[in-house]
């Protein structure tokens, strides 16, 4: 057998559990033991015989029993630095992907509110009010002043609706073409901001220089006169009659409210004790390009705007989804430091920031208390494909060398030639009793701490697969939530009621163009389409469909239904994933909202939108993202799916084993899971052994979720 020449964990290591060391020495001492009953035995048989074949073949028995020791205390010291070391691997990878969908999360946000500054920018109230203002400056005319007042009252309001669809903007201004801020949608600051002027910040200029609709500019988190904590301000301009193509005649500025997605992100990514509290020497932070920090899970210890206290190699990460491990002190405790670079998300380049994690190293050792029978023994574990191969070959020349029946079979060899010196042969018998016994007594430890191993392989591999159904689910609640305050927002704008209340084939043309703006600005969309009050589809966003479309009855669809029911525009309606007749796609997502009369925030439906959501381009990217892998590589047998409140599979990244519209027969306690909470088991399909780990929504801020549960899974054999 080959040995490894470095053993990093020796039993001196610090993260060596006191039970292990206990359990080392233990192996050694009786092992060790063996040599001198060894010795003895080879001195007994010079003396009990002159027979030379016979005291070889006595020497023979004892130097077997001596290389069997000898072989298993060399193997010993590579099970213990190999197990350690898989456990190492395997908390770096968890860690890792902790890391990298974090900064994952608050990036796929970041490309949403590039989609909704540049369409609520087209929004009409807002361009008039902006042309007015701008007149109004040019022009002392008593008749503007009131025109502006009236219309001032009105973008203010809309802001209002936006900021009340979108719990995730502290504030969004109106700038006109000199600087002076004209609406705003938070009202404890209206006051103070209306007329505030911000001609020299960045976010303002710059959007003043983007060349037509489609474009925007991200202003990375910095200070700003508009609040007094950072900002991280997404702006585009106002053009002249909501024309893409138009001049730019003001600016619509949106403040995210990063801290507050951020510390959400942040505080989920970090395990909790029995009281939900965070545990000691775990922190997780966001640093921008510079290396300082943004925002982090412990305020206190690590603040913004300044260097974390980190290695330099973490804080100059250079390319897009670089990453980094190390081990270093951190708030007086040795810890494991990952650190992963933003890639973006989509064509949206992102801000080049770095999420980091840090966890204390003792907590990637830690034995597991609690371990539940799975019925699965420790053997097929040690031999299943969660113990990395180098592992398994280990176990397998610890299981040759522990072999009680070779041990027993020496000694009755060793019996056997005692009897056949007769009386004198005697004095062999306790020799060889007490290597029986030695050796069964280590025999048991090892089979003792193998088990263990494996079982706390396990239990860290079910972990893992808990934690990224957890992101999983995570990534796409707040993904819908955005899609339940698209679909509100965009059911109060004006043409569409205005549309609907007139009924007159021209005004559908200018609703589809609109909506046709819609699906161009938010690529997640297949089609939007709107429906009158019976039922009868007047107009919709995809050109080709249009003919097809137009006229088809509605009404019996649920999308619809919960739809025309609607009577406050905080309100909406989904469809969950189905087949749907209005697409040629495999599975459909719908979410619908309420036009209501003269686009009220409360009042009578006149009829509803429903929009398209592109499920399997949103799905599937979360799903891949969250197969569990080693050394960045997917695991064999990996996979990953949703499933809906029927327990039907919704999207699956493995369509033979975890077909969509299929059930899969998996535990009943991941089936059968209360809001927000997780288990993992073990289960067999179509000849295989999975092991599984299982989340069900909780929801994301005011969106409840649609029930649905989260199924991340991890081939045994």
């Amino acid at each position: 057998m080959k040995m490894s020449t470095e053993i990093k964990f020796n039993i001196y290591n610090p993260v060596i559990t006191y039970e292990h060391r206990a359990a080392y020495e233990m192996v050694l001492s009786q092992r060790h033991q063996i040599f001198p009953i060894c010795n003895q035995g080879k001195c007994k048989a010079l003396e009990m015989t002159d027979d030379p074949q016979k005291q070889k073949q006595i020497n023979d028995l004892m130097e077997k029993v001596e290389y069997i020791s000898d072989s298993l205390i060399t193997i010993t010291k590579v099970f213990f630095d190999q197990m350690y070391r898989a456990k190492e691997s395997s908390a770096q990878s968890i860690a890792h992907s902790i890391a990298k969908i974090t900064i994952d999360m608050v990036e796929r946000n970041l490309l949403e509110r590039t989609c909704d500054v540049r369409w609520w920018a087209l929004e009409k109230s807002f361009w008039e009010c902006v042309e007015v203002s701008n007149l109004t400056k040019s022009n002392s005319e008593k008749k503007l002043s009131n025109a502006l007042e009236t219309l001032v009252s009105i973008g203010c309001s809309r802001l209002e609706d936006i900021r009340s669809s979108y719990t995730l903007y502290r504030d969004l201004v109106l700038v006109d073409l000199n600087g002076d801020v004209i609406a705003t949608a938070n009202t404890s600051r209206r006051e103070k901001l209306l007329e505030f002027n911000v001609s020299e910040e960045i976010w303002f200029k710059k959007a003043l220089k983007t060349n037509d609709g489609t474009e925007y500019f991200a202003q990375d988190f910095c200070e700003s006169k508009l609040e007094n904590n950072g900002s991280l301000i997404y702006s585009t301009a106002i053009r002249a009659k909501g024309n893409e193509k138009g001049e730019a005649i003001g600016v619509l500025g949106v403040l995210f409210d990063f801290q507050g997605e951020c510390q959400i992100v942040l505080n989920d990514a970090l395990p909790k004790d029995t009281n939900g509290e965070m545990l000691d020497g775990w922190f997780s932070f966001f640093t921008n390009n510079q290396g300082k920090v943004i925002c982090s899970s412990d305020q206190d210890f690590i603040p913004s705007g300044l260097v974390p206290p980190i290695p330099r190699s973490h804080r100059t990460l250079r390319n897009k989804g670089d990453f980094k491990f190390s081990t270093a002190v951190f708030c007086g405790i040795n810890c494991l430091i990952v650190s992963h670079k933003s890639e973006g998300f989509d064509n949206y380049e992102g801000f080049g920031w770095s999420s980091h994690l840090v966890l204390p190293v003792t907590s990637m050792f830690e034995r597991h208390k609690e371990n539940k029978d799975f019925g699965i023994t420790p053997k097929e574990l040690m031999n299943s494909h969660l113990i990395p191969e180098v592992n398994r070959h280990t176990f397998q020349d610890i299981q040759r060398n522990t072999d009680k029946g070779d041990i027993q079979l020496i000694s009755i060899n060793g019996i056997v030639l005692a009897t056949d010196l007769g009386k004198a042969g005697k004095s062999f018998m306790p020799i060889f009793d007490q290597i029986t016994k030695t050796g069964s007594s280590t025999t048991g430890k090892m089979e003792l701490l193998l088990a263990e191993m494996s079982s706390d392989m396990l239990n860290q591999a079910l972990k893992a697969l808990v934690n990224l159904s957890k992101q999983a689910i995570e990534l796409i609640d707040r993904n819908l939530f955005e899609r339940a305050a698209d679909v509100r927002w965009w059911s109060s704008d004006f043409i569409f009621c205005t549309a609907l209340k007139n009924n007159e084939t021209e005004n559908y043309d200018v609703v589809c163009n609109r909506l046709a703006v819609i699906k161009s600005t938010y690529s997640m969309y297949r089609d939007l389409v709107i429906a009158d009050f019976n039922g009868r589809i007047v107009a919709n966003s995809k050109l080709e469909n249009r003919d097809k479309l137009k006229g088809i009855s509605v009404s019996d669809q649920s999308w619809f239904r919960q739809g025309i029911q609607i009577t406050k525009s905080t309100q909406f309606g989904v469809q969950d994933v189905c087949n749907s007749d209005l697409e040629t796609e495999k599975n459909s997502l719908i979410y619908s909202g309420g036009i209501l009369e003269n686009g009220q925030r409360v009042g009578k439906a006149l009829g509803v939108l429903g929009i398209f959501f592109d499920w399997e381009a949103l799905a599937h990217p979360i799903l891949d993202g969250c197969i569990p892998r080693i050394d960045n590589n997917v695991v064999e047998g990996g996979a990953s799916f949703f499933t809906n409140t029927d327990h039907l599979v919704i999207a699956s990244t493995d369509e033979e084993n975890f077909t969509t519209g299929h059930q899969v027969n998996i535990p009943i306690a991941n089936l059968n899971l209360k809001e927000g909470e997780s288990s993992a088991g073990i289960f067999s399909i179509n000849g295989k052994k999975y092991i599984i780990g299982s989340t069900k929504t909780k929801g994301y801020r005011e969106y409840r979720g649609l029930e649905w549960t989260a199924h991340v899974v991890r081939l045994i054999d």
